[in-house]
């Protein structure tokens, strides 16, 4: 009943209510019954007796069968135990017909080359990894598939497929009893230990870390006020006391080989340990009991790393699984291994490495390694990525930007794609969680106090609260984020999955200033534009298509017009190196119009803002952004300058009032992971377009004032489903000027570009890499194999290294044994189609013009299946279907044989099946590069034949008289229909020299 209210309170109504009184029954009906109460009771009592008449029947019933029959035993069937179905979680893909009745038109508008999307991703945080995070986002607990996944990774439970305790067994145990549990049982068993050692937490110490806030460790300076009772050490040891404290110690030896006594005086300055509590006490670090041997990293590996390159190793390998990738290497039997780009970005860097390295080496512990310094350089981890699981000799590129670094990374992966260096990037960043810089993040009052919060009676859960009137600072995390970019040529032709594209990233300083964390406004720039800009015909698409037809179909007259000159002057030319220049030529002329009416409109027309650009390319408008993952660190300054940028630019932009724009705040779970933190985000927006929900901020218990004067913005409490988020943006504010802001396409618009054929092509190929996927996935997680190391590059000696990567056209074979060169295959970018909407395409003149576009494709289909034999002569030849007179018997007598006129009559269209002949045989006729006996010559010699559904052509008589004098062995013929028009190419073959 409130929502009915509510709907008489919409502008629609309200209008209506405004001309006239409106009148609302929300009766259902009663309201036209007289004896609404007499009616009421007789139809409950009719349903009453029908249920006691029903139960009397099934009495008797049951009291027949145990006279006739006996009584029965009770069922001893079991009760059905719930299985897990563990998965990927790949999208969904509705048929082409669903896609094409909802999108804009954008058939072969794209260049699809320089387009970027996301076709794998992968997270490691305090809720697990992105499957597990996402379900504790937006349902607020675990499914079973969940708390198995959580179980496994924090070592609860593992896997037996063999001998248990006598006997054989396959499932899941307990790791520390070994008693069989069952998957129904897994959520009972160990809920709490989850809820408690995973998300935002009390720290305690771990056997990766033994770190407890409530006893920091410190060291204090003391002056040593009498002298001290002598202690011994060996020589060495003894001299560097001399040494650092001159005439304040005295060092005797014992007379017992290389022992030392050492005597400090009165005035030695001396270096005490204490501990103190820290306030600092609730932080996400990763689930407890999580272990890298559990995913298959060697035990070497694990020795000599940092934690942060062993989370992003995790990452890396999850997302390429995510990706139907079972192996990176499958990557390079399509690119060469230049082409691939290593962008994982990190903001602290190895944290334990750098402690390590100064730390624990002023105080001379034995237990750091000689070789750190390796590990505590920032690229390290980049490095390690590509030495054990990508082998690929692409750039290395290490964003630093601070709590922006993963959108800074996903902006270099996509500058490195869009500018054709590189075909697939990974992106991310990864960052850990240590008391060192939980200590100086306390002294600058950007994080909550842990110890004061609990004190009010909140929960460790609770600390992070974005947008807030009570926030008082983020709550720290670790973890890592990645992604697998990629352009959607290629991912189409790998049949990848698809969750999102890559519309737009950029990253923006800020003005003069004096403090480096102090949030800015430099990502306004995004929204930059003219007034003027906003009427500009190139945010019309219906204005865009058109012209863009337009240039299509002159660029496809010219290329077949050029091609058949120089078939027609020299057959010679077309050797298959010449054939490729001239595709390349006009694939580069393609993209040009590509790049100008849709990729980059803001090459015509620079005053239109980047994201109403990036939009308008997917026929979309600021309107249609429906999502924005904030920032939202939970920090005073942060989200009131957030949120005045980001409705700022909605409003700039001319965004509808009314239309909310819903904003998530995801470290309100997560807590802050800094690197880390804009790749979860960016997973987060892709698994509210896959699933139709946005996640609400149910820590947002009082939302502050401040932020109602942002009209645009709305802070959802509670999860919302939504059918059709279509774009989403991500917005991320690092300390030093590192503002960064992203628009996410839903894929579906991808899936626009494409004829109904080659969507249904990828959509078969993708179907099946999920059906190997989703198993491989389960078999790597239960066998502890997650993480596949290498030991081996993809090739098998360094002079193989050489030449691959010497030969830009060297390709690794499909079973991995070996690579060879290429060559470069014509781009799987298609012709694209004319719009059917297209006001050029009228008239007998611009059907011809359209028409003769199509020769081309013909020209190089027939042209591939006969470039073994020289090339003697080609015949090309357009009719229209409405001039062939069917209804003339002596034509048809005269011009085709019986064969050819009993399969045209029963064609479904006999007088497009005529004029398909009638076109084959004249263009065979030119062909043959023969005199015309006249206009009224008969062309029955020439028969048009069908072989298994392929037109072939059969000669008699005195046409393959000339054919033989001519040395021509074979003519080959192809015919393509339109509405009204057919076209036909012959191309006649010779015998070789």
């Amino acid at each position: 009943m409130a929502f009915n209210i509510l709907a008489l309170m919409t502008p629609a109504i309200t209008g209506f209510a405004e001309d006239a009184p409106v009148y609302a029954d929300f009766t259902g009906g009663f309201g036209g019954m007289w004896n609404v109460k007499k009616q009421i009771v007789a139809a409950r009592q009719e349903l009453s007796d029908e249920i006691n008449l029903r139960n009397a029947l099934e009495e008797e019933d049951a009291r027949h069968r145990e006279v006739v029959l006996g009584q029965q035993p009770e069922s001893d069937d079991k009760p059905k135990m719930r299985r897990a179905n563990l998965r990927l979680g790949f999208p969904h893909l509705d048929s082409h017909h669903t896609l094409a009745v909802k999108l804009p038109y954008l058939q072969g508008m794209i260049d699809l080359s320089r387009t970027v999307v996301v076709v794998g991703f992968s997270e490691l945080g305090p809720w697990g990894n992105a499957r597990t995070r996402w379900e504790m986002e937006h349902r607020g607990e675990f499914t079973l598939e969940g708390y198995i996944e959580m179980a496994w990774i924090m070592g609860l439970i593992k896997h037996v497929d063999g001998d248990l305790k006598g006997g054989p067994y396959v499932g899941w145990v307990d790791s520390e009893t070994e008693v069989p549990i069952s998957d129904s049982e897994i959520p009972q068993r160990y809920q709490e230990h989850i809820s408690t050692h995973a998300g935002l937490r009390l720290i305690s110490p771990d056997k990766r870390d033994n770190y407890d806030p409530s006893r920091k460790e410190y060291l204090h300076e003391v002056a040593v006020e009498e002298d001290l009772p002598p202690l011994e050490c060996s020589q060495s040891t003894a001299e560097t006391f001399k040494l650092r404290h001159g005439d304040d110690v005295i060092i005797q030896p014992t007379g017992e080989g290389d022992a030392y006594r050492v005597l400090f005086k009165k005035g030695a300055i001396l270096m005490i340990p204490k501990m103190a509590p820290f306030s600092q006490t609730v932080a996400g670090r990763i689930p407890g009991g999580w272990d890298p041997l559990r995913y298959g990293i060697p035990e070497e590996i694990v020795q000599q790393v940092d934690d942060t390159t062993l989370y992003a190793l995790c990452c890396v390998s999850e997302a390429f699984l995510t990706a139907g990738i079972k192996d990176p290497y499958e990557i390079y039997q399509h690119v060469h291994v230049s082409e691939v780009a290593n962008c994982i970005g990190t903001g602290g860097g190895p944290m334990k490495a750098i402690r390590n390295m100064y730390r624990d080496r002023f105080l001379d512990r034995s237990s750091v390694r000689g070789d750190i310094i390796l590990e505590h350089f920032l690229n390290t981890t980049g490095a390690w990525i590509n030495m054990l699981l990508l082998s690929a000799a692409g750039p290395i590129k290490t964003p630093v930007g601070a709590c922006a670094t993963a959108l800074e990374s996903l902006d270099i992966g996509c500058e490195a794609i869009q500018s054709g260096r590189c075909k697939v990037a990974i992106a991310g960043g990864c960052d850990d969680y240590s008391e060192e810089l939980a200590y100086e993040f306390s002294n600058i009052k950007a994080t909550a106090d842990g110890t004061e919060e609990l004190a009010k009676g909140r929960l460790p859960g609770e600390i992070s609260r974005p947008t807030t009137s009570s926030r008082s600072g983020f709550a720290e995390s670790a973890g890592s984020g990645s992604q697998i970019l990629m352009s959607a040529e290629l991912a189409l032709k790998m049949g990848l999955p698809i969750y999102g594209i890559i519309a737009y990233t950029q990253m923006a300083g800020d003005q003069i200033g004096r403090s480096i964390p102090a949030p800015g406004k430099g990502v306004l720039t995004a929204a930059r534009e003219t007034d003027d800009s906003k009427r500009s015909p190139f945010l019309d698409f219906s204005f865009r298509r058109a012209h863009f037809d337009e240039e299509l179909v002159e660029l496809q007259q010219q290329w077949a017009s050029g091609k058949l000159a120089r078939l027609q002057k020299s057959v010679d030319i077309l050797s298959e190196q010449a054939g490729q220049e001239m595709e390349q030529a006009k694939l580069v002329r393609l993209r040009e119009i590509q790049h100008r009416w849709a990729n980059q409109i803001r090459l015509q027309d620079p005053s239109i803002s980047p994201i109403r650009a990036s939009l308008a390319s997917w026929g979309l408008t600021i309107d249609d952004i429906g999502v924005v993952s904030m920032h939202g660190t939970s920090t005073k300054a942060n989200e009131i300058n957030e949120g005045e940028v980001i409705n700022t630019q909605m409003a700039h932009l001319g965004r509808r009032k009314g239309n909310p724009l819903l904003s998530i705040c995801q470290k309100s779970l997560t807590g802050h992971p800094k690197a880390a933190a804009g790749a979860w985000q960016l997973n987060g927006c892709m698994q509210m377009m896959r699933d139709g929900i946005v996640p609400g901020n149910r820590n947002a218990d009082n939302v502050d004032e401040h932020l109602r004067s942002y009209e645009h913005l709305v802070y959802p409490m509670e999860s919302i489903r939504t059918s059709n988020i279509k774009a989403a943006m991500l917005t991320s504010f690092g300390f030093g000027q590192k503002g960064a802001v992203s628009i996410v396409v839903a894929p579906k618009y991808l899936f626009a570009c494409l004829s109904a054929v080659e969507y249904d092509e990828y959509r078969a190929r993708v179907t099946q890499r999920q059906r190997y996927a989703n198993p491989e996935f389960v078999r790597r997680m239960l066998k502890q194999a997650l993480v596949q190391v290498k030991d081996q590059p993809p090739w098998n000696d360094p002079e193989t290294m050489r030449n691959v990567y010497l030969d830009p056209t060297s390709r690794l074979a499909e079973d991995q044994s070996t690579f060879s060169s290429k060559s470069p295959a014509s781009s799987s970018t298609t012709t694209p189609t004319i719009s059917d909407n297209s006001s050029e395409v009228t008239g007998s003149e611009d059907r011809s013009t359209a028409a003769s576009s199509l020769v081309q494709s013909m020209i190089e289909e027939v042209s591939e299946r006969s470039n073994a034999s020289p090339i003697s002569g080609v015949g090309v030849d357009v009719e229209s279907i409405a001039c062939i007179n069917t209804e003339n018997e002596t034509f048809l007598e005269r011009n085709f044989t019986s064969a050819e006129q009993e399969y045209c009559s029963n064609a479904a269209d006999p007088r497009a099946s005529f004029a398909g002949r009638w076109s084959a045989k004249e263009a065979v006729f030119k062909s043959l590069r023969t005199p015309s006996r006249g206009g009224g010559a008969a062309m029955h010699e020439i028969e048009i034949v069908n072989d298994r559904g392929i037109p072939t052509v059969t000669l008699h008589g005195h046409a393959k008289d000339i054919a033989s004098a001519r040395r021509i062995h074979n003519i080959e013929v192809t015919i393509s229909h339109s509405a009204e028009t057919v076209i036909a190419v012959a191309l006649a073959t010779g015998f070789s020299e």
